[in-house]
C-alpha cells in the first residue's frame, strides 16, 4: 500500500471532511476519494461511514488511525534521517538559532566558520527558543542556538541528559524607556516601580514573552500590553515615538553595525532588579554522532567561549 494514503486518512480522520482533507492534502477530492476507497479494498472494510456533508470514522478507521499515525511518524524520521546523511556528505550543517542573531554575534560566528572552513555548508533556521530544542530531537537541525531562563538552563544542565548545553553567553532583562521617562536617569529600576506603565513585548508564544510576564507576575502586577512584535526594531520605534515601555535582554540592544544607533538615541535601556537572567547556549544531542561540519563548528564555538572567558573583546575573538 502507498504509505502517502496513510497521510490522505488521517488528515481527513482529523477534517471529517473532503474538501477540507483535499484543501491541505493539495489534491483534489475524487482523488482522495479514490485513494481512500483503494485502502478499504484492499483492507476489507470500510474506514469511513459517509453522508452529504461530513465522514465518521468506523469502529474499523478508529483501530486503523494510531497505526497509520505511527507509520507518518516513521516516514517523517527516517526521511529526516536520509537528508541529515546526505547533507553530511556534502558538508552541509542544519543550525538552529534565536532570532537577533546579528546582537548575540552569530552571524559573526557563521563568517569566520566560512572563512576557516570554505568547503562547509550552513543553512540556518531562525525560530523561538521554545521550538528550537524540537527541532533538534525531530532532526531538522543537528546544532542550535537557544535561550533558557538561569533556572531552567541549570536545572536541565543537569538533569537533561540527552542535549549537550555549551553556554555561549548570558545576559539580563533591561527596561527601555523614552529618552524623557522619569526613570531614564536611574542605573537600575525593579519592575514594580513599572506597574503603571503600557508595554511593549515580543510576540505571544515566545519564551521571551513568557519571562516578561512571569517576572511581572512575580512582582505582583499584571502588565498592561499595548503591542507584541516579533520585530525589535519595530519594539525599538514604539518606545522612541510614544508613551510605552519594554522589556527586552540587554543583547537585544547591541548595535550590530557601529551606526545603527547614533549616541543621541531616542530610548534609554535600564538595569531591572533583582537581576532576571537567561542562557544563550549551543546544542546537540548526546546520542547523535555529529557530521564533520557540526563537530568543526562546535570547537569553534568551545575555542570563542574560552578566548572570552579568558578576557578577549568580542571584535578581538571574531
Amino acid at each position: 500500500m502507498n504509505t502517502a494514503y496513510f497521510k490522505e486518512f488521517a488528515i481527513l480522520a482529523e477534517t471529517k471532511n473532503f474538501w477540507e482533507a483535499s484543501e491541505r492534502l493539495y489534491v483534489n477530492q475524487s482523488t482522495l476519494s479514490k485513494h481512500i476507497k483503494l485502502m478499504e479494498s484492499e483492507l476489507g472494510v470500510p474506514l469511513f461511514t459517509r453522508t452529504t456533508r461530513r465522514v465518521e470514522l468506523t469502529k474499523y478507521g478508529e483501530a486503523l488511525l494510531p497505526y497509520a499515525q505511527s507509520i507518518i511518524r516513521a516516514e517523517f524520521e527516517y526521511s529526516t534521517l536520509l537528508m541529515r546523511i546526505q547533507d553530511s556528505e556534502k558538508g552541509t550543517l542544519t543550525l538552529g538559532s534565536i532570532p537577533a542573531m546579528a546582537q548575540y554575534n552569530i552571524t559573526n560566528l557563521l563568517s569566520s566558520f566560512r572563512k576557516i572552513y570554505p568547503d562547509s555548508t550552513v543553512k540556518t533556521v531562525e525560530d523561538d527558543a521554545k521550538n528550537l530544542l524540537h527541532l533538534l530531537h525531530t532532526g531538522k537541525c543537528e546544532l542550535v542556538f537557544t535561550r533558557e531562563t538561569k533556572l531552567s538552563f541549570e536545572k536541565n544542565f543537569l538533569e537533561d541528559a540527552d542535549v549537550v548545553r555549551i553556554p555561549y553567553i548570558r545576559d539580563h532583562l533591561v527596561a527601555l524607556l523614552p529618552k524623557n521617562h522619569r526613570l531614564a536617569s536611574e542605573q537600575a529600576i525593579t519592575l514594580r516601580d513599572l506597574k503603571d506603565e503600557s508595554f511593549c513585548f515580543i510576540k505571544e508564544d515566545s519564551l521571551m514573552y513568557d519571562i516578561c510576564v512571569n517576572a511581572c507576575q512575580a512582582a505582583n502586577f499584571i502588565p498592561e500590553i499595548a503591542f507584541t512584535s516579533h520585530r525589535l526594531d519595530s519594539i525599538i520605534d514604539m518606545v522612541s515615538t510614544d508613551s510605552h515601555v519594554a522589556l527586552l535582554m540587554n543583547h537585544h540592544l547591541l548595535s550590530p553595525k557601529k551606526d545603527r544607533y547614533s549616541t543621541d538615541r531616542p530610548w534609554a535601556a535600564v538595569d531591572i532588579t533583582p537581576q532576571i537572567c537567561s542562557q544563550i547556549s549551543l546544542c546537540y544531542l548526546k546520542k547523535q554522532r555529529l557530521s564533520a561540519s557540526a563537530q568543526n563548528f562546535v570547537n569553534l564555538c568551545q575555542q570563542l567561549c574560552i578566548q572570552k572567558d579568558e578576557g578577549e573583546s568580542p571584535s578581538q575573538r571574531l
